[in-house]
């Protein structure tokens, strides 16, 4: 015998054996250090021989070892000859015998012999059934924190009248067994949130419902449950509400479920490789990933290896392969990759493209229910791409994407309407509506925290436009510097020139600093024909004549074909 080691040392030594824990499993020397311990008279030790000689299927030895336990008080034992006697293994199947061994376990206040007491009197194993005993024992394990006993309090507490007209003590017990791993109470949690049918949740707002409904997603998809990892995933990955967009979470949801094999988990995950989405960016394992997909007919996962090849990532750009690509999932009636074959009939990027295919295409993807088809088919119409150009049915397209959730849609409905509108028609009554739409739709454009930036500044621009000249409402001056200014902060060029123009008879200094910041766009004729045309006629005491100057300017902003810079050029 190891005199040098404690029977708690020789336990963790042949647990650590008996499990492989830390190194292979043998259950012949882990014995050995069970029988040592077990020589002293320690109970655990008596417990572990018993539990070595039950693997074995020696069941008198093992039963001889556990009822040393068992004389020793220690509930482990107890409970493990209970359960030999309820179902009857290595012993005559005894459950009045094994209830009363369940009983002498909670005795010694185990937990675990709690929950096994009060399933007996739920079921009437051994023993007449008695809910209200039942009851009383999940109830001692739920005061202990076990998710058993607290899963069950609350099934409880949900069978009760109160429940009907508060449930508050039903869900306070779901609640802490789900925040103890409790998986029942966690789906149930969700079921709950989510159907908020019970009159007690009239007071609750439908927001606070999501959130505790995202909130136990969540902690059941930590468990590994797909279908929660999947619902979490998409949700940080589109920032559905009410989760924020979170590419870092979503990614580390994505790969839990691909490291299960899942596909919509490789697919998720092969997107943030691909795209660099709260991972680094990692095209070769990506593109694994989803010609893994692929193999299985995951139509997104064709269209995302088109948009390998169609956007050169990682890879030659090729529209051929990337159209082959989004033919396969063509045929597998993803509506993404049909309005990608459109647009690459549009751009002229493949052999026979024609514009008459591209709408074809972008119809087909439309009339399959993906709204961006419809942002593309407003601009189609609007400039007559494989059909005669028609204000009404880009109105159509665009009033639908918008519809159906298309932020961009709303930029390119208002600046339609703002660029092919006459300023003059805003009088009427019918334009006048469609001016007010447009300044709608692009204040929410604005402040919607998803736009693009480029975008975001030239919709501020187009508002200054509208205060400035009365589209639709009262012209305010104010309010359209105000818009010219957040345009100009946003290092649009054009939106700097109109501040200027707006500003110079009142705060000149001001208004020449914007100016010539636009003139450092070169891409902005209205900068070049405004600043020399301020050199060619000068401002006394601010700016002198300098007609090379004005001229070196003029001739710029002709180039960039500004028709008012050619006359004055002509004039000069």
């Amino acid at each position: 015998m190891n005199e040098t080691m404690s029977p708690k040392q020789l336990n963790d030594l042949g647990d650590a054996y008996f499990y492989g824990i830390g190194r292979p499993v043998n259950r012949e020397m882990a014995y050995t250090f069970y029988k040592q311990a077990a020589d002293l008279d320690n109970p655990v030790g008596l417990y572990n021989v018993g539990l070595y000689f039950l693997t074995k299927n020696d069941f008198a030895k093992a039963l001889d070892s556990l009822e040393k336990a068992r004389a020793c008080h220690y509930s482990p034992a107890m409970m493990l000859m209970g359960e030999m006697r309820q179902h009857g293994k290595g012993v005559r199947k005894n459950r009045k015998k094994a209830f009363r061994l369940y009983l002498e376990a909670a005795g010694q206040n185990d937990v675990e012999a709690f929950n096994a007491v009060a399933g007996c009197y739920a079921k009437g194993i051994g023993v007449g059934k008695n809910s209200e005993k039942a009851r009383d024992y999940y109830q001692k394990s739920a005061d202990l924190g076990n998710p058993i006993g607290e899963w069950n309090v609350g099934l409880f507490e949900m069978e009760t009248k109160a429940y009907r007209k508060n449930p508050e003590n039903a869900l306070y017990w779901l609640d802490k067994a789900a925040s103890h791993g409790s998986v029942e109470a966690m789906k149930r949690l969700i079921s709950i949130y989510q159907k908020h049918d019970h009159p007690h949740f009239r007071k609750k707002s439908l927001g606070s419902l999501l959130e505790l409904t995202f909130y136990y997603q969540e902690l059941l998809a930590k468990t590994g449950d797909p279908e929660a990892l999947k619902a979490v995933a998409d949700a940080y990955s589109e920032g559905k509400a009410p989760a924020k967009k979170n590419h870092e979470k979503a990614a580390g949801y994505f790969k839990q479920l691909a490291d299960l094999g899942n596909p919509d988990g490789k697919y998720g995950y092969a997107v943030s490789l691909l795209y660099g989405l709260g991972v680094p960016r990692d095209v070769p394992t990506a593109k694994k990933l989803l010609e893994e997909c692929a193999q299985k007919s995951h139509p997104s996962s064709l269209t995302r290896l088109g948009d390998i090849f169609r956007l050169g990532l990682g890879v030659p750009v090729d529209p051929e392969e990337a159209k082959k690509w989004y033919m396969e999932a063509a045929k597998q009636n993803d509506p993404e990759a049909l309005m990608n074959l459109g647009l690459l009939n549009y751009r002229q990027a493949v052999e026979n493209a024609t514009p008459a295919l591209a709408l074809g295409f972008m119809e087909t993807a439309a009339k399959k229910g993906y709204h961006q088809a419809w942002y593309w088919l407003g601009i189609f119409h609007d400039k007559g791409v494989g059909c005669d150009p028609s204000f009404a049915e880009a109105r159509k397209c665009f009033e639908t994407a918008i519809s159906k959730g298309s932020l961009g849609a709303k930029y390119k409905y208002a600046a339609m309407i703002l660029d092919e509108l006459p300023a003059e028609s805003a009088q009427s009554k019918k334009n006048a509506t469609l001016f007010q739409t447009a300044k709608r739709l692009l204040i929410e454009y604005v402040l919607d925290p998803q736009h693009n930036e480029a975008n975001s500044a030239f919709a501020m621009h187009y508002l200054g436009k509208i205060h400035r000249d009365g589209l639709g409402i009262e012209p305010d001056l104010r309010v359209a510097r105000y818009w010219f200014e957040s345009g100009a902060e946003a290092k649009l060029a054009i939106a700097m020139v109109e501040l200027y123009r707006l500003m110079r008879d009142s705060e000149f200094d001001s208004a020449f600093g914007w100016l010539k910041k636009a003139v450092a766009d070169p891409a902005c004729p209205e900068a070049y024909y405004e600043i020399g045309c301020l050199y060619l006629t000068g401002v006394p005491g601010k700016v002198k004549i300098d007609v090379n100057l004005a001229k070196s300017h003029l001739e710029t902003a002709a180039k960039l074909k500004h028709g008012g810079a050619l006359e004055k050029l002509m004039m000069m």
